[in-house]
């Protein structure tokens, strides 16, 4: 009996956190207003009008929108301070608004009623935001600390309009819609739908019950394709090659590699193991600069598929595969950081921003750029950075792309100490989550330059990601057409703080 209890509580409320409440509780208040910026499920307008000659068909829009999309929210009393950030400046005490007269508008423009749920709360943001910049800052509760909240629930039906949505801006009609268009929340906008979404606001309505992720605490019923950091090696060299080392020291080496031209021949492309350097370099061809390195009629060729099998063996094949894709990519302009082997750009001035294309679009990313450190008073650089990495699951070979930061003096020597460690923590949550699959590929595109990383006639590891594809997804997550793996970045020279 107490199942069917919560059950009957869980498809009437809302779950957040896995907490069961009502769409206008304090505990979804509290949820939304921890919010800046608009979503699928959420705007943020600084009043509603409803007077005739009032724009009131761009919130109708938003409203057959929400519905369609699944529900959502329009919080009343906040103002845009930036593009897409939202400051709660809160409702003017002369300010009225009647639930009722709302509902009767809409109900003019759609072809179906829609009950809305209203409320208006009292809230003091003031110490929400401290990290804010001055001028956020002081547009906090500048008007009032009262504030509304519309809930528009999913529709039962698909939500359209009856009637065409026109208003005048400076003496000329605009129309926002016409009968019988279809909106649909992509992103923050309210759009017509593509044939997908379609597709999705078809699914959703043949649920009586249906509520998006958000709402439910279950996954929607949307595919969805999930991305890896791993990339397939799909060559594997078929050889490796060994033979007693000559009695040269390491600085002799790279004079020998570096008179060879072989770059950069500070760092090798081989192991040593047993008196013998190992590589996958054919050590009996003359023309690799590696077979000057051993000693004639000692060279031995086996199969790689042997030494896979030998655990310790297996270790040294992992190393030389790990020094074949960073000596590849120091190949391709990168550095290496020597003490936990994490590849960057080094910058010459106080941004480095370098080209590559997307999966949608060309683009350029910020690699480094100079900032300044309130803490230690100084300026420093920060650089996107990864740690690349083999991997074996299954007799397959991965390469394993891990995003990072790192921060230089100078925009080439690298620093390391805790305070070092606080700013990469800080750079980690503020950027990290946010662009890890863009800092993922573009890190594949630039070793690959935009295909697949081909190293000597032997290795050959794939541009594209290992996905998975998943027949339960969240919807809020789907990439819409609009979707850009590059993100913009923050202004330049933005000052971090600890914490």
């Amino acid at each position: 009996m107490n199942g069917e209890v919560k059950m009957a509580k869980a498809i009437a409320g809302i779950i957040i956190n896995e907490v069961e409440t009502e769409p206008l509780s304090g505990y979804v208040i509290d949820f939304l207003t921890t919010s800046t910026r608009e979503s699928p499920f959420l705007d943020f307008k600084k009043t509603i009008d409803l007077r005739k000659s009032s724009a009131f068909p761009e919130t109708a829009k938003d409203i057959f929108a929400f519905s369609n999309y699944g529900g959502g929210w329009i919080l009343l009393g906040w103002e845009e301070h930036k593009k897409n950030q939202f400051v709660p400046v809160g409702l003017s005490e002369d300010f009225e608004f009647e639930p009722a007269n709302l509902q009767t508008k809409f109900d003019s423009y759609s072809i179906e009623p829609l009950a809305f749920d209203y409320t208006e709360f009292r809230k003091d943001f003031k110490d929400n935001f401290p990290k804010a910049k001055d001028d956020f800052k002081q547009k906090i509760n500048s008007v009032s600390d009262r504030f509304g909240v519309i809930y528009v629930p999913p529709s039962s039906k698909l939500l359209i309009p009856s009637k065409k949505g026109e208003y005048e801006v400076n003496g000329k009609k605009k129309c926002v819609f016409y009968p019988n268009d279809v909106f649909y929340r992509r992103g923050t906008q309210s759009i017509r739908p593509s044939s997908t979404e379609k597709a999705l606001i078809e699914k959703r309505l043949k649920k009586e019950n249906y509520r998006l992720s958000l709402l439910s605490g279950e996954p929607d019923e949307v595919e969805e394709t999930i991305y890896s950091n791993l990339f397939e090696i799909k060559q594997m060299p078929v050889s490796v090659y060994y033979g007693k080392v000559k009695d040269y020291d390491n600085v002799s080496i790279k004079a020998l590699l570096k008179q060879e031209k072989v770059f950069p021949e500070w760092y090798f492309k081989f192991k040593y193991w047993s008196g013998n350097l190992v590589t996958f370099e054919n050590l009996s061809d003359n023309t690799s600069p590696y077979s000057k390195l051993v000693v004639p009629g000692t060279i031995k060729e086996e199969p790689l598929s042997e030494w896979i099998k030998d655990s310790d063996k297996f270790r040294v094949v992992k190393e030389i595969l790990n020094r074949e894709i960073r000596h590849h990519a120091m190949r391709k302009g990168i550095w290496l950081e020597d003490k936990k082997y994490k590849l960057y750009y080094p910058a010459e001035e106080v941004t480095r921003k370098e080209k590559w294309k997307s999966r949608y679009a060309a683009s350029n990313k910020t690699v480094a750029t100079k900032f300044y450190v309130p803490k230690l008073k100084r300026y420093l650089y920060w650089h996107v950075a990864f740690y690349a990495d083999v991997l074996n699951f299954n007799d397959k070979f991965y390469l394993k792309i891990l995003p990072s930061f790192i921060i230089s003096e100078d925009g080439k020597k690298i620093l390391s100490d805790p305070v070092i460690g606080t700013l990469i923590t800080s750079l980690s949550y503020n950027k990290y989550n946010s662009l890890y699959l863009n800092n993922v590929l573009f890190w594949i595109h630039q070793i690959g330059e935009g295909n697949d990383i081909k190293i000597g006639d032997y290795m050959t590891i794939s541009k594209s990601p290992v996905d998975l594809k998943a027949s339960m997804g969240i919807l809020y997550d789907l990439p819409s057409n609009e979707f850009r793996l590059e993100i913009p970045e923050d202004e330049e020279g933005d000052t971090i703080e600890d914490g």
